[in-house]
């Protein structure tokens, strides 16, 4: 799942109502906006598409239309909202007083084509894995993907550039125009839906009722003049650039709020000198960063180092205590020299600098810059003197493994808590020889002479190997210029880690009934529940074991392993001063303290041969006698991340996490299985 976004932005097509002719009631214009359609969306932030569910909607107490997403430039108010299966419509009144809800009005009058842009907080949202299929809005989607089912809607906006670039605003003809439907001629569905919009459908005329009816059928509105071609290309092409350079002005008045005066200026400035959206996303990167803090010139003299980008990567991804993790001189370097955040592209292109690559002022990251900073040669760089300080290759892996730990810790770790943990150094098949072998010291005889013991016959095995994912920062993320793609990846490899180590670890402890068995007399199968009295037989059955030569084995139980559905009962044993007994206020619990309590959802999980939802475990300690040994690659049971230049001629980065490690039982005598009943 991913970590709790502020909003969603949807977009839909927008009807205003022109103003009422002389000799009508005044009053504001109205407006109407095919908000969502049901479809899945793509946010930013997300790393999946979202379908937000339409009937887990709601409005807040209320919602203000303003202008561009600014607060001070109010337009009007939301007054209604209308769910269907797969339609969320909103409408409302222009019903401010003051100049931008005239340049609204005004201008849909005039023909300016707005579109709308409303906002929403998802209360609540599941992951839906990939492959697998949902139903939401009355559509069938596959995932992977995230469904939002309750939300709130906190704000609504008319807009230039809405999320959805297939989205087209139907606006009103002028009230003047007299061509109004009969009533029999309108179907009684479009009818009512026109109605709870808040039009009278008496009242529309032929313009009017074409584009709402558009919007009814979800259809793009007719083209006034369509036979109007000369020149069309170049005019789309211009109304692209524009609104290209609007949205991303917008998005970064969002995310700089302290620099909206001059990201709007340079907007302007854009839009009048003809300049392509590459130029400026280039200048206003340099105009929005302070004087003296330009990225580019930080690289000369190697004033970058590793650990400050590592540490301003971090900042942006919000690892949890960072101060734990950097020093604060690092932390306050990392702030000063990018006080905004590091983007994806600057960062590449600053290890692109660092490593001598000619860059120049282009913001975009090319497969040659990309080869640059990962240290590979290309005839178009250029290697400075010296060394430089940063290292790409380290900084993303470096990173990469901190988020992977984060990832990791998502996992359920029981296996950890009750298994032995070994160290090799290669993956060969080590050998454990039982620690009840004939080893019992014997007198010494006259002649002096030492009887040889030996180590039992009972051997265990065990050995690693190598389990790896490989994932991707592509070619998109650098055009979106995603740096939760640095952040993200690792997370999910090392929850891909952890499911995997649950898997091989539980498909080895559950599938038991060979290892506890009535002839081992490691297993009691007569107790029903966990009570006193269960425990008490099933500690005895465990006391009960010997070595071969008949003695007792001197090892204690240490831990209760339960399935969850009774970890309850199990931890009120182990912590209650009373339990029922023949006194008023109970007898004493023996059982207090006794054992360590551990518990895991696998254990009753019915995809695991051996799982029930009601057989415990009582096992020793794992460092003594352990029942489950897990053997990593030179101690390290966590997996590992390594980052590396994608293929030549493929603009990405290739992220491939990887652990060594092996899982197999191991001594039947450290442990007692109660069966409790049938799972």
């Amino acid at each position: 799942m991913p970590e709790k976004k502020s909003i969603i932005a949807l977009s839909g097509p927008v009807t205003i109502e022109a103003a009422k002719a002389d000799g009508e009631s005044k009053g504001p214009a109205k407006f109407s906006v095919v908000a969502y359609t049901g479809g899945a969306i793509r946010i930013r932030g997300w790393d999946y598409p979202v379908v937000v569910d339409i009937a887990g909607m709601d409005r807040g107490n209320s919602l203000v239309a303003n202008l561009d997403h600014q607060s001070t430039q109010r337009v009007g108010n939301v007054t209604d909202m209308v769910k269907t299966t797969d339609t969320l419509v909103l409408s409302g009144t222009a019903s401010a007083v003051n100049q931008h809800s005239t340049e609204v009005t005004a201008s849909a009058a005039n023909g300016f084509v707005f579109q709308a842009s409303i906002e929403a907080d998802p209360d609540v949202y599941s992951e839906i894995a990939a492959g697998k299929k949902f139903t939401a809005n009355g559509k069938e989607f596959t995932g992977p993907a995230y469904l939002v089912t309750k939300s709130t809607l906190k704000g609504f906006a008319f807009v230039s550039h809405g999320a959805d670039d297939n989205t087209l605003v139907t606006i009103a003809a002028s009230a003047d125009d007299k061509q109004t439907p009969e009533k029999s001629e309108m179907e009684p569905k479009l009818k009512s839906w026109i109605e709870a919009m808040g039009f009278e459908p008496d009242k529309l005329d032929a313009t009017q009722l074409a584009g709402l009816t558009a919007n009814f059928n979800g259809q793009p509105a007719p083209k006034p003049v369509p036979e109007i071609t000369a020149g069309f290309e170049g005019l789309k092409a211009e109304r692209q650039r524009v609104e290209q350079i609007t949205a991303y002005a917008l998005n970064k008045c969002e995310d700089q709020p302290r620099n909206i005066d001059a990201i709007k200026k340079l907007a302007e400035q854009a839009i009048d000198a003809k300049w392509p959206l590459d130029k400026f996303r280039l200048e206003l990167l340099e105009a929005t960063v302070p004087q003296g803090s330009s990225p580019w010139a930080r690289v000369e003299g190697n004033q970058l180092s590793n650990r400050v980008l590592e540490a301003a990567v971090c900042m942006v991804g919000r690892l949890p205590n960072l101060e734990k993790v950097f020093d604060d001189q690092t932390l306050q370097a990392a702030h000063d020299q990018f006080p905004q955040g590091i983007a994806l592209n600057q960062l590449i292109l600053l290890g692109a600098q660092a490593a001598g690559f000619r860059t120049g002022h282009s913001s975009k990251v090319t497969v040659e810059a990309q080869r640059a900073a990962f240290g590979m040669s290309t005839p178009q760089s250029i290697r400075a003197a010296g060394f430089s300080t940063v290292s790409i290759p380290n900084i993303l892996s470096n990173v990469a493994n901190k988020f992977l730990r984060m990832g990791w810790d998502m996992v359920d770790m029981t296996p950890l808590r009750i298994a032995g943990i070994r160290s090799v150094t290669d993956f060969k098949t080590i050998t454990t020889v039982s620690l009840c072998g004939d080893t019992e010291f014997r007198k010494i005889g006259a002649g002096g002479e030492i009887e040889h013991g030996n180590l039992g016959e009972v051997a265990y095995t065990n050995k690693a190997d190598t389990y790896a994912r490989m994932l991707a920062i592509t070619r998109t993320d650098y055009i979106n210029d995603d740096l939760s793609a640095l952040t993200s990846t690792p997370k999910k490899l090392g929850r891909g880690g952890g499911l995997m180590l649950n898997k091989i670890f539980w498909t080895k402890f559950l599938n038991n009934s060979a290892f506890f068995t009535s002839g081992r007399a490691n297993v009691n199968t007569a107790v029903a529940d966990m009570t006193s009295a269960g425990l008490a037989a099933t500690e005895t059955i465990f006391m009960a074991q010997t070595d071969p030569d008949g003695n007792p084995l001197g090892v204690s139980p240490a831990i209760l392993l339960v399935p969850t559905p009774i970890k309850s009962a199990a931890l009120t044993l182990m912590t209650s001063e009373k339990v029922k007994g023949s006194t008023d206020g109970g007898d004493a619990n023996i059982w207090n303290g006794r054992f360590r309590v551990e518990s895991s959802p696998y254990m009753s999980n019915s995809a695991y041969t051996g799982y029930s939802a009601q057989a415990t475990y009582m096992l020793a300690d794992p460092n003594e006698m352990p029942v489950i040994e897990i053997v990593a690659l030179n101690g390290r049971v966590e997996p590992i991340v390594e980052t590396a230049d994608a293929d030549f001629n493929v603009l990405g980065v290739q992220m491939r996490g990887y652990s060594d490690v092996g899982v197999e039982m191991q001594e039947y005598r450290g442990g007692v299985r109660a069966d409790g009943g049938s799972s």
